[in-house]
């Protein structure tokens, strides 16, 4: 197909009959990068065929896919990481015109009434058990027990909606506010369970001793931000048999690599295969930096 085909003239032949005609015209569209997306999505606001409205879905769809990924290696490439910014970026899979000034909003929200009832004069346990109340109690986020595999569980948009997701994303939520509220939550993996410790190396020396573990205590997402000391947690991480000598702080980019890994089972179970092809492409992002 000529160089010099205009963009009203592939759309025109976006719903001809001839598959090779058509791919042609896919391939051209694509070559003009996102900076065709508008185009693209007028387009298919006025289509007058089911044919012509599929196929430029499809264009769009693919588009959309390929910034998402030059946006994720921007990310992963980055010093300064930001969790909440490497999920509204996972969060786009499912949801493509998610509004990050929204999520922001609703966090600054949440932070702002829970800092309301922290002070510096309230003790680390304190400090944890009071914001336990406010984020499990009163805003009432919980884990989504009865639909496990629902993609909805590992989006930021959904899980600030909805109050329900999995033991990642309710630990991602958890960690993001924690530290706007200069809480020291660290998540950590052990195997292939997760958990938050509050780091404090040099108070948890002065009460345990000087071998003690950097961790004053750990915080069970899964019992309601229930605290644990290292001997509970022992029990608890080979009730799920793991060992904690595979225990390791997770950094921004293991944790929304984690869940992509969720969200990839939960698009594999329900057939999705459009979106399961994108989350691929971001898992080996990940892997590669």
């Amino acid at each position: 197909m000529e160089n010099n085909v205009s963009i009203d003239t592939l759309l025109a032949l976006i719903d001809d009959r001839d598959e090779e005609v058509y791919l042609a015209v896919r391939d051209k569209l694509m070559e003009s990068g996102p900076a065709i997306l508008p185009v693209l999505e007028y387009a298919l606001s006025s289509s007058i065929s089911l044919l012509q409205h599929d196929r430029l879905e499809q264009i769009i769809n693919q588009l959309k896919a390929s910034k998402l990924v030059e946006k994720m290696v921007l990310w992963a490439n980055s010093e300064d990481k930001k969790l909440l910014d490497g999920w509204i970026l996972l969060s786009m899979v499912h949801h493509p015109a998610i509004l990050p000034d929204k999520i922001e909003l609703l966090i600054q929200k949440i932070t702002r009434d829970i800092l309301l009832e922290i002070s510096d004069a309230l003790t680390s346990l304190e400090k944890i058990s009071t914001f336990n109340h406010y984020f499990f109690d009163i805003f009432h986020f919980e884990l989504n027990t009865s639909d496990l595999f629902a993609p909805e569980n590992c989006l930021i948009n959904n899980l600030l909606i909805s109050r329900k997701g999995n033991l990642i994303s309710l630990s991602a939520l958890y960690c993001i506010i924690a530290r706007r509220l200069e809480l020291p939550i660290q998540p950590i993996g052990i195997g292939k369970y997760f958990i938050l410790g509050y780091y404090e190396p040099q108070i948890s020396k002065e009460v345990y001793g000087e071998n003690a573990d950097p961790y004053l205590f750990y915080i069970n997402i899964e019992h309601k931000g229930a605290l644990l000391g290292a001997k509970e947690l022992e029990y608890v991480v080979h009730e799920n048999k793991e060992s904690l000598e595979y225990g390791l702080p997770l950094n921004e980019g293991t944790v929304i690599k984690i869940l992509l890994s969720h969200l990839k089972k939960c698009y594999e179970i329900n057939g999705d295969n459009g979106k399961l092809l994108i989350v691929n492409k971001l898992i080996e992002i990940l892997r590669r930096y």
